[in-house]
């Protein structure tokens, strides 16, 4: 496997709107049909209510966006909407620093409560929340499209 050499975690730009949007639908939507195209990834990074983190990493020279996660923050509550990282990067910490970060952001903005969907039948992803402290509360049939059950999934924040 190549050595990755470093990884910068930064807020999305809106010219990375294309590159998450593929990303999204190689990693997250594959099956599923495409929902999160460029267009609907550049209005959630503009978006006031929303933090688009990204993952750039360097491996064996070269420099891009290895990962990325979105979370939308309410007025209680907190959503963790996408979460991709490349498959040569998995198991590499680099998803767990991106939720990591975001839920100190979703401390700073008041949001204790943290909640995703995951495809049901993606055990890594699960096992992968899990190991961060999400528990699973809900099965939904059909979530994805009517094709896929999901997972929703919950964390509640220390509020230190």
């Amino acid at each position: 496997m190549a050595e990755l050499t470093t990884c910068e975690l930064k807020l999305a730009r809106p010219r990375d709107a294309g590159c998450l949007a593929q990303m999204s639908r190689d990693y997250i939507e594959h099956g599923l049909g495409w929902r999160w195209r460029a267009p609907q990834i550049l209005a959630k990074i503009a978006a006031e209510e929303t933090v688009v983190l990204i993952a750039e990493v360097e491996l064996s020279g070269e420099r891009f966006i290895g990962a990325f996660a979105a979370m939308d923050f309410g007025l209680e509550k907190a959503i963790l909407s996408l979460l991709a990282v490349h498959p040569n990067l998995r198991r590499c910490g680099i998803g767990g620093r991106l939720v990591r970060w975001l839920h100190k952001s979703a401390r700073v903005a008041g949001c204790f409560d943290v909640e995703l969907q995951v495809r049901a039948r993606n055990a890594a992803a699960r096992g992968f929340y899990r190991s961060l402290g999400y528990r699973e509360v809900d099965h939904l049939p059909g979530y994805y499209s009517g094709k896929e059950a999901a997972y929703q999934m919950t964390i509640q924040l220390a509020k230190s």
